[in-house]
């Protein structure tokens, strides 16, 4: 750490500093990779040292996983402190206080990791669940809870509901009369089963919301009567009377209907239609015409036609169409009625389910003395607002003073309020007059609030500052506004390309709320630049006219786009891998778990490449989940063939298809009995260790049934060793849910295995832990995390989502702020009242903006190379979407370059110290470019000598082999391999870390060389690097070991395939420059003396690159590592050597 702090500018450290400092409150704004938890634990330890107990600080947190991390960087500061001599002490606190200890501070600082440890409670860094946990049980009669009650957790909150929802569905189906069974009946009426079932699932899901609505309004009828004010219908409307309306018209009596129909049946095409409509309807019992007679001036989609009639029929009967007219403006304000009708009455039959299952999950929690999680929020804030447990707060009062607050953006304002009232005390009364200090610290990013869909409020943020700002102003209290610009994660390119994209005016309001835009990003000194990539997007291909009859039917298409893109991503990590890179070093983000998510891990698996597979799986959807399910089937069911089958083909068993076949063909009874009588070894392994299985079965529970069978029965070994490591998640999750099902649930193996079905539980693998793995992940789950390369693949959905809410938040009119919004369950938009489409357009907006701050996300988690890319169907992307945003951003000032895989060419973006892009644009004329003379000097057109040969070479082709020894181990080789790779890395690197990141390569790789060795290595390559007559070679916006693929043309022949790398290209505004390290030593005196086969080689790639690159003339030269010596290869050399490399 103190090595790291030291390489971190004074400015940042004082920021720092003044954020850290305990004497006075602070609210830090952080951009992305700014150091905000380090920040957070340097604060801990900053009023550890100032002799706080540590019982009076409560630091909260939004995941179990980021309290953990913080609590282990205190602790990991304090554990070292205790060990450092009083030299090294004094330094490591001068760099957090800012100035040395004395000696009484210096023993304290080296007490401090004990007494956290003893403290009783220890530290308290919790998430705020955690914290409203142990509030509750502190003051469980203050609050109205169960003394010993337990946190329903949320599979088993799915499962409780999921059950008492059915329950209800059942009891309003043999009761059809009751207000329920008639609410199900016009629900189901107004939607399909699938409909109803999610509207009621969503209803569920903001019950919150939902029941803060009724009992505001004073019960399910006035809160309907509420939703149709909000509607524009009065309460007493209905369908019937609505309709009845319609049909009533003083413009076109029912009585005149058959009349009017038939005069326009005397008309056009248009006009027989409309005369059929009207005859129908006609023809309809009074109760059901008006959907017919509506369709004479409304389209299929409910909009006013254009012409109700042709101009020719108008101009013949213009007082019938002077009638029309004016009945089609009758009806738009009664369509508008019917509409909302429609919505309230679909509403309430869905909500009256909703409610009956919500007051029943209620009462069940009630019994059984459960709290969910939200009831952890909603209790812990009725008990810190009743007046009536004053005293409450004064224990907490006495308990807490210092809060911190890590990942604030992601509180909900009901989270806030529980804060809001924690520390109420600390600005008012006697807590100012305490004599120590208290203080508040929160920080947080408002661009990275991405988790909506828990209540997180980003608008919330700077709301909670100001609140906090005015209430130490009032007091005379200190109160500090940080700003973290600097990021210890990215490089200036990766850094440069998020400012540019969220600068536009139109973009940046929707990831925060400062009105001068995104505070820039601003990179450490010394960070590697990096690199942005856009790829072309992959669009859909006509699918082939005839599949193949064996082709599987769940088998990708390779018209597929999202099949393409996969493959792509898969091969190019496979070249990063191969180029030295390690398969930790690569994140690849998706938006969501789909068709894409699936086809990349796929690909990757097929390209050999490592990958730690879903970060989240439904645990009922593995497959080791499901061979472990399937096993209690043959156990609990003998006659279960199937079931039977299935296991023994699985990992616990091991049978392969054909002892399967032998076992099961022509036999009499079950496979149960023909397993019992096989006399073959592998089935009578099988067979005994089934009634092993069956008899433990019988008699233990169904945690130790599985511990058993997974431990001492050797079921783990089997299952990983034929699934791989990730299995091992799964495995520990199911044996956790079999012992949290035994602690609820009478325990029965058929009863767990039905709960474990029902439950459909998800579980969220830990890719914090270090793995050598490629990661795949949504960009929600990649929260707090980062990588050297981060892919985003999942660039062109919809930026509003698949699909709008059902259920839309409507205001009351009249409502004071802050009143519980009305809930409608919204049908498709073209049916939306004036009311619904603004509570569209609104939860639009919302989620377009949410879109965006995950976009500000997912770029931020590069540290040195972002590649963006994505696939779309034949519609073509979405506007607005992630890939467009990028690609308008960057595209107009990125070069054309070609692609690491060879596929074309890719778009690559970089910024220059001045903060501009790479290459000007494009309405700016090209600043010229200064040659170097070395450039300019050419080989002359002499015959191509041959080298001098050995004797032992004579009989070998003496134009391709390398001077020097052919083994390829040989040390000759390895140093020039070991040149390459320097010089592809270093130019990448600080000038002043390039000897210090080359020595550790060395010492890494070259260990049998002797010292003196790796230092002479290491010197010619700075110097080669530090010479400028090299600088066009190594400045910024060249690129290192560039794959080269392409074909050449030849007379009578089949194109020419060419596939290699280029060590080093140069690209300009009107050349490219080429060039290929060679390390033969000795080198050739005079350029002319290289051999044969290098000039060919360079040949071959000027001629791919002069098509990617047309009109733009491609140099091509040598770069000598033994005499430090570049010399260009003239243009008539090159083409003698490519016509004699298209001849052979």
């Amino acid at each position: 750490m103190t090595e790291i702090l030291r390489q971190i500018p004074e400015d940042v450290l004082r920021v720092q500093r003044e954020a850290s400092d305990p004497c006075a409150s602070a609210w830090v704004a952080a951009n992305a990779g700014s150091g905000k938890t380090h920040v957070l634990a340097q604060r801990v330890v900053r009023l550890l040292l100032r002799r706080v107990e540590p019982a009076k600080i409560l630091c909260l947190t939004f995941t179990k996983a980021a309290a953990a991390n913080m609590a282990n960087q205190v602790f990991a500061t304090l554990a070292q402190w205790v060990a450092l001599d009083d030299e090294k002490l004094d330094g490591a606190i001068a760099e957090i206080e800012g100035r040395r200890p004395l000696p009484p501070s210096r023993a304290r600082a080296r007490r401090l990791f004990a007494e956290a440890l003893e403290t009783p409670g220890g530290l308290k860094v919790q998430t705020i669940h955690a914290f409203c946990t142990r509030l509750l049980h502190q003051f469980p009669f203050e609050a109205d809870v169960a003394a010993r009650f337990s946190v329903l957790e949320e599979f088993a909150q799915r499962d409780l509901l999921e059950r008492l929802r059915l329950e209800v569905l059942l009891k309003a189906a043999g009761a059809p009369e009751s207000p329920l069974g008639r609410a199900l009946a016009a629900a189901i009426t107004a939607g399909a089963d699938k409909a109803f079932g999610a509207a009621v699932e969503d209803l569920i899901e903001k019950r919150d919301a939902l029941i803060a609505w009724i009992e505001r309004a004073g019960g399910v009828e006035p809160a309907i009567a509420e939703l149709s004010a909000a509607l524009g219908v009065a309460p007493a409307e209905t369908l019937e009377t609505i309709e009845l309306k319609m049909t009533q018209s003083p413009h076109l009596p029912v009585a005149e209907w058959h009349a009017i129909a038939t005069l326009l049946a005397a008309g056009s095409k248009r006009e027989c239609d409309q005369a059929a409509r009207l005859r129908a309807a006609a023809s309809m019992p009074a109760a059901a015409r008006a959907q017919i007679y509506l369709l004479v001036f409304l389209t299929a989609k409910g909009e006013p036609r254009n012409r109700i009639v042709t101009g020719a029929f108008a101009a013949k009967h213009g007082e019938l169409a002077g009638r029309l007219d004016a009945e089609q403006a009758r009806l738009e304000p009664l369509v508008l009625q019917r509409r909302a009708v429609l919505a309230r009455d679909r509403t309430a039959a869905a909500l009256t389910v909703a409610e009956a299952v919500i007051r029943r999950y209620r009462r069940e929690k009630e019994n059984r003395g459960l709290l969910d999680y939200d009831d952890l929020i909603a209790k812990s804030l009725n008990l810190l607002a009743n007046v009536e447990a004053a005293w409450v707060h004064y224990k907490l009062d006495l308990g807490i003073d210092h809060v911190l607050i890590d990942e604030a953006q992601d509180t909900s304002p009901p989270q806030w309020e529980i804060i809001r009232r924690l520390v109420s005390e600390f600005t008012a009364g006697e807590g100012v007059r305490q004599p120590q200090t208290r203080s508040i610290f929160a920080v947080g990013d408002e661009k990275q609030s991405i988790f909506s869909f828990q209540g997180a409020a980003p608008e919330k943020f700077a709301d909670m500052a100001r609140h906090f700002a005015a209430r130490h102003r009032d007091a005379e209290l200190a109160f500090r506004h940080c700003k973290f610009q600097f990021s210890f994660r990215s490089g200036t390119n990766v850094l440069g390309a998020v400012d540019t994209v969220f600068a536009a005016p139109e973009i940046f309001p929707s990831i925060t709320s400062d009105a001068d835009g995104v505070p820039p990003h601003i990179a450490l000194p010394g960070k590697a630049p990096g690199l942005v990539e856009i790829w072309p997007p992959i669009a859909a291909a006509p699918p082939p006219e005839i599949e193949a009859w064996d082709a599987p039917f769940d088998e990708p298409s390779q018209s597929n786009p999202q099949a393409k893109l996969a493959e792509r991503i898969a091969a190019t990590i496979r070249i990063l891998l191969d180029q030295g890179r390690s398969p930790g070093d690569v994140l690849v983000l998706v938006r969501q778990r789909g068709a894409l998510f699936e086809a990349i891990i796929r690909a990757l698996k097929n390209a050999a490449v490592a990958v730690a597979g879903a970060d989240r799986l439904v645990l009922t959807e593995h497959i080791a989940v499901m061979d472990l399910l399937v096993l209690a089937d043959a156990l609990l069911h003998e006659s279960d063939d199937l079931a039977l089958a299935t296991v023994l083909k699985s990992p616990l068993f091991g049978l392969d298809e054909d002892q399967l076949f032998t076992l099961a063909w022509g036999r009499g009874g079950t496979l149960r009995a023909a397993l019992r009588e096989a006399k073959n070894p592998p089935c009578a392994a099988a067979a005994a260790k089934l009634e092993r299985l069956a008899d433990v079965a019988r008699r233990e529970p169904p945690f130790d049934f599985y511990a058993r069978l997974l431990g001492g029965e050797g079921g783990r070994r089997q299952i990983l060793a034929r699934l791989g490591a990730e299995a091992a998640d799964a495995l520990d999750e199911f044996l956790n849910l079999a012992l949290a099902y035994e602690g609820t649930e009478a325990p029965s193996l058929q009863g767990f295995v039905a709960f474990m079905r029902a439950a459909a539980t998800e579980v969220k693998r830990d890719m914090d832990i270090v793995r050598d793995e490629v990661r795949v992940m949504t960009v929600h789950g990649a929260k707090g995390l980062e990588a050297p390369i981060v892919i985003l693949a999942d660039t062109t959905t919809r930026p509003t989502g698949p699909r709008d809410p059902r259920i839309l938040m409507l205001a009351r009119p009249g409502a004071p702020a802050g009143a519980p919004d009305c809930l409608v369950w919204a049908g498709a938009k073209d049916h939306d009242v004036p009311a619904m489409a603004a509570a569209r357009g609104r939860a639009r907006t919302e989620a377009e903006n949410e879109y965006r701050r995950l976009l500000y996300v997912a770029m931020t988690r590069a540290a040195e190379h972002l590649i963006v890319c994505g696939a779309h169907g034949a519609n073509g992307k979405p506007a607005g979407c992630w890939f467009d945003l990028v690609h308008d951003a960057l595209a107009p000032n990125a070069t054309d370059e070609p692609a690491i895989d060879g596929d074309g060419t890719v778009l690559r973006w970089r910024k220059i110290a001045g903060g501009m892009p790479t290459r000007p644009p494009p309405h700016r004329e090209p600043e010229p470019i200064e040659i170097p003379v070395w450039l300019s000097r050419t080989m002359e057109e002499a015959p191509i000598r041959p080298p001098a040969l050995s004797p032992s070479r004579a009989l070998k082709p003496a134009d391709s082999s390398p001077r020097g020894s052919t083994d390829p181990d040989s040390q000759a080789l390895l140093r020039g391999r070991l040149a390459h790779r320097l010089m592809q890395s270093l130019p990448d690197v600080a000038l002043e870390r390039r000897a210090e990141v080359a020595r550790r390569h060395l010492d890494r790789v070259a260990t049998q060389w002797a010292e003196a060795e790796r230092d002479r290595l290491i010197a010619e390559v700075l110097a080669i690097l530090g010479d400028p007559r090299f600088a066009v070679l190594f400045g910024p916006g060249t690129r290192a070991e560039v794959p080269i693929r392409g074909r050449i043309a030849r007379v009578a022949r089949a194109p020419l395939l060419v596939s290699g790398q280029v060590d080093r290209l140069a690209v300009t505004e009107g050349s490219i420059l080429i060039a290929d390290y060679k390390t033969d030593r000795p080198a050739p005196r005079r350029p002319e003396d290289a051999l044969p086969a290098y000039v060919a080689q360079l040949a071959l790639y000027r001629a791919v690159l002069e098509k990617i690159y047309p009109g733009r003339e491609v140099r091509a030269a040598l770069l000598w590592t033994d005499s430090l010596d570049l010399a260009e290869v003239s243009a008539s050399a090159l083409d003698a050597a490519l016509a004699a490399a298209l001849k052979a």
